[in-house]
């Protein structure tokens, strides 16, 4: 069982690609893949800019796939309100941020108030990139990996502490969701960007060395910026994620989200 997503915006010239996969674990139980993912392309007055978004549902709770895409869809909706509103892409600062996660929070605990759950029930996390024309920004909440390529190599947005585990329980259902959020700003251009999940994360990205995989993203990026019709590679990309390769290293949901920008 998978979700996938692919487009390439002609204005912007962005390719997208995204796919989420059900682990081994959930497919042998009988139990739904957690994992959701989005991504839109919001056209404004100068430029368009690229909203990524991807949740991995928390194992232990039974309505997490929902928690999950509502949290994705949530965020996207926002975000291209907000934007459309303003017509062009401003400085993000974290209070900005921080009201799309209130405002995900709140959908979540409203779901489960509909549902007569507790909100734990959709607990899920959250990784988000809105990217424009010179400037991005990046939120994480929970395990995860947001990686972009910056001064000739591939790179992780965020890295723990080197004295901290990675943050494997933090979720936005959480009553102190506001403290996980990891966030930056940076102005400047991001011409690839990939997010992945906790599901997936390890094989992409060293926590440890902090170093992001070469073998793991230059292929998938550059089968992107060759391939003129996204969508072909989706079966691809599926393969690869549950290819026994993977498979043998992980057993939880995957979702990986490539986007690269296009030679004009």
């Amino acid at each position: 069982m998978s979700n996938s997503l692919s487009s390439v915006n002609r204005a912007s010239m962005w390719k997208t690609l995204a796919q989420s996969v059900q682990g081994t674990a959930h497919r042998q139980s009988g139990q739904a893949c957690q994992d959701s993912c989005a991504a839109r392309q919001i056209a404004l007055e100068n430029e368009t800019v690229l909203v990524l978004v991807c949740s991995d549902g928390a194992d232990s709770a039974a309505l997490s796939q929902i928690g999950s895409r509502l949290a994705c869809e949530t965020i996207v909706d926002v975000v291209a309100l907000e934007l459309r509103s303003t017509r062009k892409l401003p400085v993000i600062l974290l209070d900005r941020v921080m009201n799309w996660l209130r405002q995900v929070h709140k959908v979540l605990e409203t779901e489960a108030e509909w549902r007569s759950v507790d909100a734990q029930q959709l607990a899920c996390t959250l990784l988000i990139a809105v990217v424009g024309q010179s400037g991005a920004a990046f939120g994480q909440v929970g395990e995860g990996a947001i990686v972009v390529w910056q001064d000739g190599q591939y790179r992780n947005v965020f890295w723990p502490p080197s004295d901290q585990p990675i943050a494997t329980h933090q979720l936005v259902t959480d009553p102190e969701f506001e403290s996980f959020l990891a966030f930056t700003w940076r102005e400047t251009s991001v011409d690839e960007v990939a997010l992945l999940t906790g599901g997936l994360h390890a094989l992409g990205v060293d926590f440890r060395d902090q170093q992001a995989g070469e073998p793991f993203f230059g292929p998938l990026f550059q089968s992107l910026r060759k391939q003129a019709q996204p969508e072909a590679l989706l079966g691809a990309l599926c393969e690869l994620l549950e290819s026994p390769a993977v498979v043998e290293r992980t057993d939880k949901d995957k979702t990986a989200i490539l986007a690269t920008r296009a030679a004009v």
